[in-house]
Parts: structure tokens; C-alpha cells; sequence
């Protein structure tokens, strides 16, 4: 009918992301898949296309199609995951990443597939550090958002527990107002005692990254709980402090591991 806008044409998905596929291998060399895939430890194959590489592919893609919409998006992200090619799985984040102002706070739930699947925090933390934290960021106190990151907080896989940390990027960033910082202390709180290293490096990555804008929040947290945190999370949170809160604050850490390593065998169990 005369008048009325006519819709775009369905983009072809899966010869989109073969075509995408064939860039990326053809933009690879034999030496850094051999490099990268002993660096990740990866079980997957590796082309050898570097990350300005993937990043140049879907600029293009983008370009192409700049109205794509998330099912769109999403649907051209999971044909990508579903080749067993590193740089493939990667192009599906940065594609998520680009086009994630179309995410809803409902998609979390598709992403979380992704990160169950992912593995590696080389897919984690642009999965939950820029699309989830993009969504986070946008809908901070949608009670979508508040159950499924506390849900993930409880989860036994790291990885997710991980992207309940780093969804929190946005909001004490330069572009957010802090909504959902008592959420992301809760969390913080609750696995303050683990010891697995890329949860330790999550809660200090982003207290580092609140310190640039709420330091006396970062100090308000970290203060009380010194002689629980780990070295690796507090030398990332008081990186950006004031010298004398971060003095203060290390000083208190050390002298709480001092008082741990007193009253601790060799063993690891508290002398009686």
C-alpha cells in the first residue's frame, strides 16, 4: 500500500556468518593461532586473526547493517558460537558488544549461555564486562537485572559468578551513576573468600575502576574487610587512591595477614 515504510529485507544469517568466517581465516597466519591457542590453552581451533582483525569484520558487518535488531543479533552471535573456531566465537562477542544498545534486560538470560559455554575469560569478560554491564548500565534497577546478577552471584560456576562481578562495569563507570553498587558489594562480600584468582581479580577490577569516580566508596568497603581480602583484589582497588588511603589501606592489610599467618599452622588450620 502506497504510504506505508517497507521492511528491510531479512538478513541471510547463516551466509552472513559464513562469509565472516572466511574473513577471519583468511586473515590469519599458522604462527599466531600456534601462539594464541598455547596462550588460552584452548581446546578450540585457532585461524591466527588477530583481535584489530575480528574487530575490522564487524565494523563491516555493522556498517552493512545498521539497524540490526537483537534477535537479529543474537541469532548472528550464536551461528558464529556454533563454529568450533576461536576467532568465530570471539567475532560473536564483539558483535554482541556492538550492537548490544538493542539488548534488552530479558537477553541476559540468552547470554548466559554463552558464558556457561565460554571458558575463558579471553569470551567472559567482553560477554559480561561490556554487554551485560551495557544492559546493566541502561536498566540498572530493572528487577530482571537485579534477580538474574544475584542468581549468577550464587552460581557454582566461577565464570558466571565472575560475570556478576564484572556487569557491574558500566554503572561505576564514567557513563554510570552508581545505581547498583550496594548489589555489587553484597556480591563482592559474599566471595570475598574464595580463593579462585579470576574472582579475586574481579571484585579489585572493579573496585579500581569505581575508585576513578566514588573513591571514598572503594575505601568505605575495602576498610573493614582488610584482613579478609585477598592481595591480589586490594593491590588492584587502592591502585587509583589517594597515597594516604592507600597507605593506610595496605598497611592494614599487611598487618592482618601477619596476624593470619600467626595464629595458622603450616597446614592451613587455626592453632588452638
Amino acid at each position: 500500500m502506497p504510504g506505508l515504510p517497507r521492511r528491510r529485507p531479512a538478513i541471510d544469517i547463516e551466509a552472513l556468518a559464513d562469509w565472516a568466517e572466511g574473513e577471519l581465516r583468511e586473515a590469519g597466519t599458522p604462527k599466531r593461532a600456534a601462539s594464541e591457542q598455547a596462550y588460552l590453552k584452548s581446546s578450540l581451533e585457532h585461524a591466527g586473526a588477530s583481535v584489530p582483525a575480528v574487530r575490522a569484520v564487524a565494523k563491516r558487518i555493522r556498517r552493512s547493517y545498521p539497524d540490526v535488531d537483537a534477535v537479529e543479533a543474537l541469532a548472528l552471535a550464536q551461528e558464529l558460537w556454533a563454529v568450533p573456531l576461536h576467532e568465530c566465537r570471539l567475532l560473536a562477542v564483539v558483535i554482541l558488544e556492538t550492537f548490544a544498545s538493542a539488548l534488552y534486560p530479558t537477553e541476559l538470560a540468552r547470554l548466559e549461555a554463552f558464558l556457561r559455554d565460554s571458558r575463558t575469560w579471553a569470551f567472559v569478560d567482553g560477554l559480561a564486562g561490556h554487554v551485560a554491564a551495557d544492559i546493566v548500565l541502561r536498566y540498572p534497577d530493572d528487577p530482571c537485572v537485579h534477580a538474574t546478577l544475584r542468581d549468577w552471584g550464587e552460581d557454582p560456576d566461577f565464570w558466571v559468578r565472575r560475570s556478576a562481578l564484572l556487569a557491574h562495569l558500566g554503572v561505576v563507570g564514567r557513563r554510570g551513576e552508581f545505581q547498583g553498587w550496594d548489589r555489587f558489594c553484597e556480591l563482592a562480600d559474599a566471595m570475598l573468600d574464595e580463593r579462585e584468582f579470576f574472582i579475586r581479580k574481579a571484585i579489585g577490577w572493579v573496585l579500581r575502576e569505581a575508585s576513578n569516580r566514588r573513591p571514598d566508596l572503594v575505601v568505605e568497603f575495602v576498610a573493614p574487610r582488610t584482613s579478609r581480602i585477598s592481595g591480589v583484589t586490594i593491590r588492584e582497588a587502592v591502585r587509583h587512591l589517594e597515597t594516604s588511603d592507600r597507605e593506610a589501606l595496605m598497611t592494614a592489610y599487611r598487618d592482618g595477614t601477619t596476624r593470619r599467618r600467626s595464629t595458622t599452622g603450616r597446614s592451613g588450620h587455626t592453632r588452638t
